[in-house]
């Protein structure tokens, strides 16, 4: 039943805002937060349509906060969603009494600028309770009284729980609702001192609060990744195994991901239930540094638990997380590593972990490791296609240019995009792509440049150049060859739909003679038996297309080629079942518990090996042989140019193909 009680006549209301409007100068700031709960409230209102905002519609508001419902399931007989339902059949039946104001001005005057601040639409148009004003006045106070300058969300929330009004009285009753309790609890997981010196000077250096670093520069923003960001935040803001690895190649930009949650929590833009939260970045080899003996690893171990146990709501990332896995032991069979320190934090609720390695580490320690891996969630961060580098850079191309007060153009990045994937292959993009560019930077302003040119960015590259002029003219064509063969088997083979051919190369690098550099497509590949017959068959074409049209057999320029293709084929034995001597549907390896015992086993394991590898050498003769005068002719204009784009190879293709067509 509505019960409307000490209602003013409009003119009342209507001249009060007319005659406060602008006289009040709010002498605190709002938090993001609070804004966002005050628009949100309003909102919510409206939906109910509740002429006047009170108290249990912010209470409704307040439930979709994950620490303030957390602490009210905890402290309530009949649980969260009980608490939820009856709250909301008071919204639905207007079940409250709603107070406006009588006399008391203070209280309406700050609201009026609450409203304000907010920059709440139509805020003239809004009519709220008493007890609704009071909850932010009172907050306001407690601010004051503690000479802070801003109003944050625990102190609206802690304002509420201390000023209940009838109506929040008579529904925490309803519910079974300790409000002291749930007070108490909401106070205890608050993080009130965000400072480095709450860190134990054993950890110092070990930790680092990466809020700070954007605390300044609020305006900062980490493009891309937004996808990769939301599967984080939802496993986050589960009850249980909320805990994140991000796997990848060096360069992807992993911790870039951890940088982007940082900011949002930052910035107010993260999941509500975020607000307030710490990133700390662990760095594993100073937690470990200078401990001789186990007694001091194990104490550093437990001071950052204890620490981490203290601080509620925190986010612990710990890059290279695969160092944790023996971290500190002094034997191989050391127990008292840092992962197994960490393995009660792990299982709890309180911390959530966010690891990053690569895929070849998390499969050598993760992958042993089954009670750690179960305790998180693996999130893959592939290399971005090298059409969404720029955008994923755009902010960082600003620092760059404010930094070095150099300039560069759309135009300039796409071509540093390109050589920067031919000459720095090791690393993976968009790293790489901003390194490139920091160097060209860097390389105009020594030549007194204003901006990047063509020449900037090629003068980083002379000493390769130089070493591809000077190579003998058949290991240029022989190298030339064995890309060509890559190229042809992997555009042919018809299965490899999931990845392009971006870029060949045979200008020497660091670590490689030439590359074809692979760009990933928006289409899922099938990753059946012919799909990777068709891989093995690519990574062994170089090879098989220096023997066809060089014959040349006795280099060691294919040996990753060849490691990677057995790989390949090892896996379809002894990991998928893709094999028919050995049974399809039985899995020889890869199983942290089993151990090979017999060489019979080891023995049919190599044929089927064998068997794989043979026939995918002989679909990339088939498929070279059906294509010889292509590979013939794209082998003389990359031996002429060094390197051919995307662009290039399709239109030598397409030309080539078109002038097959006009001779049959």
């Amino acid at each position: 039943m509505l019960k409307v009680i000490a209602i003013q006549p409009k003119w009342w209301y209507n001249s009060c805002h007319k005659t406060l409007k602008g006289e009040y100068t709010m002498s605190i700031m709002l938090s993001q937060e609070v804004k966002g709960l005050v628009n949100v409230t309003i909102e919510w209102a409206k939906e109910y349509e509740i002429e006047l905002v009170n108290t249990t519609v912010l209470f409704n508001v307040l439930l979709t906060n994950w620490l303030f419902a957390n602490a009210t399931n905890t402290n309530s007989a009949n649980g969260i969603e009980a608490v939820v339902d009856i709250s909301e059949e008071a919204l639905d039946a207007h079940e409250f009494t709603e107070e406006v104001f009588s006399e008391n001005l203070e209280e309406f005057q700050f609201m009026e600028e609450v409203l304000q601040a907010s920059e709440v639409k139509e805020s003239e148009k809004v009519k709220y309770t008493q007890d609704f004003a009071d909850v932010f006045y009172y907050a306001k106070l407690e601010v004051e009284e503690e000479n802070r300058e801003e109003l944050t969300l625990d102190d609206v929330i802690l304002s509420f729980l201390e000023n209940l009004s009838v109506d929040m009285n008579k529904l925490f009753e309803k519910t079974g609702t300790n409000a002291e309790k749930l007070e108490n609890q909401y106070i205890d997981c608050i993080v009130v001192d965000t400072e480095l010196s709450d860190i134990p000077d054993s950890l110092n250096g070990c930790l680092s609060v990466l809020n700070e670093r954007f605390e300044q520069n609020r305006d900062c923003a980490i493009l891309g990744r937004d996808e990769e960001c939301k599967e984080i935040w939802k496993t986050m803001m589960k009850r249980t195994k909320r805990n994140v690895i991000l796997t990848g190649k060096a360069g992807v930009g992993k911790s870039s991901i951890v940088y982007k949650i940082t900011c949002d929590i930052v910035n107010g833009t993260c999941p509500e239930m975020f607000n307030g939260y710490l990133v700390l970045s662990l760095d594993v080899n100073n937690i470990i540094s200078g401990t001789t003996y186990r007694g001091q690893a194990e104490e550093r171990f437990q001071n950052l638990i204890d620490f981490l146990k203290e601080h509620k709501n925190v986010i612990l990332f710990i890059d290279e997380i695969h160092m944790i896995i023996g971290a500190g032991s002094c034997s191989p069979d050391d127990k008292q590593d840092l992962s197994n320190a960490l393995k009660p934090i792990l299982a709890g609720d309180d911390v959530i972990v966010i690891g990053a390695t690569t895929d070849e580490e998390y499969e050598q320690t993760f992958g042993m490791e089954s009670a750690l891996r179960r305790r998180f969630r693996k999130i893959e961060v592939r290399e971005p296609k090298t059409t969404e580098v720029y955008s994923m850079l755009k902010d960082s191309i600003k620092q760059l240019e404010k930094y070095h007060g150099v300039k560069i153009s759309r135009r300039m990045v796409d071509m540093i995009i390109f050589y920067s994937s031919c000459f720095n292959y090791t690393t993976s993009n968009p790293d790489r792509t901003k390194d490139l560019i920091d160097l060209s930077m860097v390389t105009a302003k020594m030549d007194g440049k204003d901006h990047v040119d063509r020449e900037s960015i090629m003068k980083n590259f002379d000493a390769n150049f130089k070493k591809f002029h000077k190579m003998p003219a058949d290991l240029i064509r022989e190298t030339a060859f064995h890309e060509v063969g890559h190229y042809v088997v992997s555009r042919f083979s018809g299965k490899l739909v999931d990845k392009e051919v971006i870029a060949i190369s045979i200008i020497p690098a660091d670590d490689y003679m030439g590359v074809n550099v692979y760009d990933f497509t928006d289409i899922t590949a099938r990753a059946d038996r012919d799909y990777f017959i068709d891989e093995i068959a690519s990574l062994l074409a170089g090879k098989v297309s220096e023997k066809l049209f060089m014959h040349s057999l006795n280099n060691s320029g294919a040996s990753n080629d060849l490691e990677r293709a057995t790989k390949i084929a090892y896996n379809m034995v002894t990991k998928y079942g893709m094999t028919t001597k050995l049974g399809e549907h039985r899995i020889y390896l890869n199983d942290e518990n089993y151990q090979m015992q017999t060489p019979e086993v080891t023995k049919s394991i190599n044929e089927e090996i064998k068997s794989i590898t043979e026939r995918a050498r002989e679909r990339a003769e088939t498929i070279l042989r059906n294509h010889s005068s292509l590979v013939t002719a794209l082998a003389d204009e990359l031996v002429r140019k060094g390197m051919l784009s995307r662009k290039e190879l399709d239109k030598f293709v397409k030309e080539h193909e078109s002038k097959l067509v006009t001779r049959t």
